[in-house]
């Protein structure tokens, strides 16, 4: 994002000379940018920004006594002032906050995110979890990759609630423990899960990088209720 707001600023910088384009030179235009990156030289000083290649610019327009240099030097103000206090904020961040826009929509009240990277130990302990359970039931025909049995363990141990076995899991306790799921598979890489109790809300999404590669949980959404279908709770 800083190389995002850097180059915006300066093709704006560039923009707010073309009235003037006629009377500048191509040695100037090369002044102007310099300028621009001089003012984005700055120095921390245990927190404190002191703007350095600021004051260089200023003093050389000064003694140049070029005042049209004072639009590259207000931009790369604007522009250190942000790069230096402005939250970074990542791209991956930037896509996250809008998919949590975007899936919030389909509830009543958003109580809780929880987002997961590709690397987070939330994988391994689910794959443990799972196999735990298989080892209990060896005969199970469930698949413990399947974003359902992943889900499942996760909102169930988030719940702090026992689990029996593969079998168990899928077919009964939604009716032992009074909740309601579902899953939608949004394309060929995105999966959603669903489990609702009385008062509360999950839903998973689940992701895979490749068709053949194996879903992992990226993101969980705590709610109060759908905005719409809401389900019937056994």
């Amino acid at each position: 994002m800083g190389w995002l707001l850097w180059g915006g600023l300066l093709v704006l910088l560039l923009l707010s000379y073309v009235n003037q384009r006629q009377n500048i030179t191509k040695l100037m235009w090369l002044t102007i940018v310099a300028v621009y990156l001089v003012c984005n030289v700055y120095v921390n000083l245990f927190g404190l920004l002191v703007p350095v290649g600021v004051i260089i610019a200023f003093v050389y327009m000064k003694k140049a006594k070029k005042p049209i240099l004072t639009t590259a030097l207000i931009f790369g103000l604007i522009c250190v002032i942000s790069t230096f206090y402005v939250p970074k904020i990542s791209w991956s961040q930037l896509k996250a906050h809008s998919q949590d826009i975007q899936y919030s929509a389909e509830f009543n009240q958003v109580n809780a995110v929880y987002h997961f990277s590709a690397d987070s130990e939330i994988h391994e302990l689910l794959s443990k979890s799972a196999l735990a359970l298989q080892d209990k039931n060896p005969q199970s025909e469930i698949n413990i990759e399947d974003p359902h049995v992943l889900f499942s363990l996760w909102v169930l141990s988030h719940q702090g609630l026992p689990m029996t076995d593969l079998d168990w899991l899928w077919y009964k306790a939604p009716l032992e423990l009074h909740y309601y799921w579902q899953s939608s598979r949004f394309d060929e890489l995105t999966n959603k899960e669903y489990i609702q109790f009385r008062d509360v809300g999950y839903m998973g999404v689940f992701t895979k990088s490749e068709k053949n590669s194996p879903y992992k949980l990226q993101a969980v959404y705590e709610y109060d209720r759908l905005k719409m279908n809401n389900p019937i709770i056994p």
